[in-house]
């Protein structure tokens, strides 16, 4: 669990090659996830949506994921500076420099010498802690090479030919002929990349990723519309109609209690992809933001 989302647990499995770089993370809880990392990039996939993102690196929210999957390292350069037994329990107070920190991380981690498992590890550094709970836990298993590879679901293919990665939203803006329509602040919404492409048609468009307050996922890809929108864009999904403040929104269900949303606004085609409860939220705080003057 990572104190700054203390609404909600996260569920996953992490596997680790420290020595080429590279791990995997498979989050299943809050939202279906896949994170793909080693020295030269990051592969960003919200599971049932219809894009991935290539970064340059994990997204700063979910830099804890990272250091879980560093703890091995971690463990091996810590420093025990108390240790408790109670019954089985082996427990370990111990210190660490941290590649990320200026100070040194505290760590705690907990041994079953009956089991021979490791049951918990926790880390604090700066203003953020984790806590981790393990239901498993292998040393130097056999991994096929494969696992490390993204390889996109039938489907999962992007709309656009990425032709700059992590773009900074002041250069997004100058290589687009279309405003960019930002979730409004009060949404309180960490944006991670802005990828910048061309469609079949020919048509400019950006893709933005985004972390939620709750850490779930959000992907809004825009751009230009000259007519009305008479639905989504996903002709397989069924549109449902709704008027959210100043926006008339086109609403379909994915899988997995997520959920596609699009709307017109500013000559601007906004569809947003995300778990619902997040995307109903974000929605009511752009209809009712009084500078969003729908299109006409």
């Amino acid at each position: 669990m990572v104190d700054h989302h203390p609404a909600k647990a996260l569920e996953y499995q992490v596997t680790s090659d420290l020595s080429h770089g590279q791990y995997v993370v498979f989050l299943s809880k809050p939202t279906p996830m896949d994170f793909y990392v080693n020295e030269h990039e990051t592969i960003w996939y919200p599971q049932s949506t219809h894009h991935y993102t290539v970064l340059p690196s994990l997204p700063a929210a979910d830099a804890p994921l990272g250091v879980v999957a560093q703890m091995p390292s971690l463990l091996r350069e810590a420093h025990v500076t108390a240790a408790a037994i109670k019954h089985n329990l082996v427990t370990l107070q111990m210190t660490v420099n941290f590649p990320t920190s200026s100070n040194s991380a505290q760590m705690r981690v907990t041994y079953n010498t009956k089991t021979n498992v490791l049951t918990q590890w926790q880390a604090k550094w700066g203003s953020t802690q984790i806590t981790e709970n393990f239901s498993h836990f292998q040393v130097n298993p056999s991994v096929a090479a494969g696992t490390y590879s993204f390889v996109p679901p039938a489907g999962v293919t992007s709309d656009v030919a990425l032709s700059q990665v992590g773009t900074a939203l002041n250069a997004a803006k100058s290589a687009v002929d279309f405003p960019i329509a930002l979730p409004p602040a009060n949404a309180d919404m960490t944006l991670n990349a802005i990828n910048i492409g061309t469609n079949a048609q020919g048509q400019r468009v950006v893709i933005m990723s985004f972390t939620a307050q709750d850490a779930n996922p959000v992907v809004i890809t825009e751009k230009a519309q000259v007519h009305a929108l008479v639905g989504l864009p996903d002709k397989d999904l069924t549109a449902t109609t709704a008027n959210v403040g100043a926006l008339t929104v086109f609403l379909g269900a994915l899988p997995d209690n997520m959920e596609e949303a699009a709307f017109l606004v500013r000559k601007t085609e906004v569809i947003v992809e995300g778990e619902t409860s997040v995307i109903n939220t974000l929605l009511n705080a752009w209809g009712n933001e009084p500078s969003l003057a729908p299109s006409t």
